[in-house]
């Protein structure tokens, strides 16, 4: 690892903001995620493993099913290659039903963007149905 692979404080909050507004906006292109994921991209969340196309899949499913969501940090660490934080995610449904995440999720980053995201969801509020939101696919 070279000085010029470890990214800033700075540009690694900036990455992840960048990221959960395009992941929140239900307007994003999935082409959009180019400059943010690398295409060998993986994300493990609750047991369940999603690639750079299973990411865009899972995307898609909250776009069809949220009117809206949002996230907020609670915690953020970083070491330049690799991050972790503790976020709230809420959602607004379609139908009007609120939901309220718990995340606990760990980052890898190469080339100034995520490769790798590990993370575990708590729901806070919401239906038992809500508890998948974290990988949640297209029916």
């Amino acid at each position: 690892m070279t000085p010029k692979d470890v990214m800033t404080q700075n540009e690694v909050h900036d990455l992840l903001q960048r990221m959960f507004a395009a992941f929140t906006n239900p307007a994003t292109k999935p082409e959009q995620y180019a400059g943010l994921l690398t295409p060998d991209y993986i994300q493990r969340v609750d047991g369940k493993q999603l690639d750079y196309a299973g990411f865009l899949h899972h995307s898609a499913a909250l776009q069809a099913s949220l009117s809206s969501s949002s996230v907020s940090f609670e915690h953020f660490v970083t070491d330049g290659v690799s991050a972790a934080t503790v976020h709230i995610a809420e959602a607004l449904k379609i139908n009007g039903e609120r939901i309220r995440l718990k995340v606990i999720a760990y980052y890898q980053f190469r080339e100034n963007r995520i490769c790798l995201v590990d993370e575990l969801t708590h729901l806070l509020e919401g239906t038992s149905q809500d508890r998948d939101l974290g990988s949640r696919m297209p029916d």
